[in-house]
């Protein structure tokens, strides 16, 4: 059976959809790709910094020392990394 007009419609716009993902994945993935060894460095050593960072200050008896605060930025850190691989998996496939 051959395709109707309406369904030779549907298949060019759907390659010409798939064409402009292509066109707009495979260079923000190329870019994402690139930075990410200097991303994940930055993001780990701020979550380690900062995780040592609050307990000393903590064991330490600062004052008036945002212990959660710090520790949270810490923690926020590495869920930004693992945000970060994320969006590299979700483009890569």
């Amino acid at each position: 059976m051959r395709p109707t007009r309406d369904s030779r419609g549907q298949i060019v716009a759907g390659k010409g959809a798939w064409l402009l993902w292509q066109l707009i994945r495979l260079p923000f993935l190329t870019f994402l790709a690139i930075l990410e060894p200097p991303v994940r460095f930055a993001l780990t050593a701020l979550g380690v910094i900062g995780v040592v960072t609050a307990f000393a200050l903590k064991l330490t008896g600062a004052p008036h020392f945002p212990f959660l605060a710090i520790l949270g930025a810490s923690i926020a850190s590495r869920l930004m990394l693992t945000g970060y691989h994320a969006l590299l998996r979700v483009l890569n496939h």
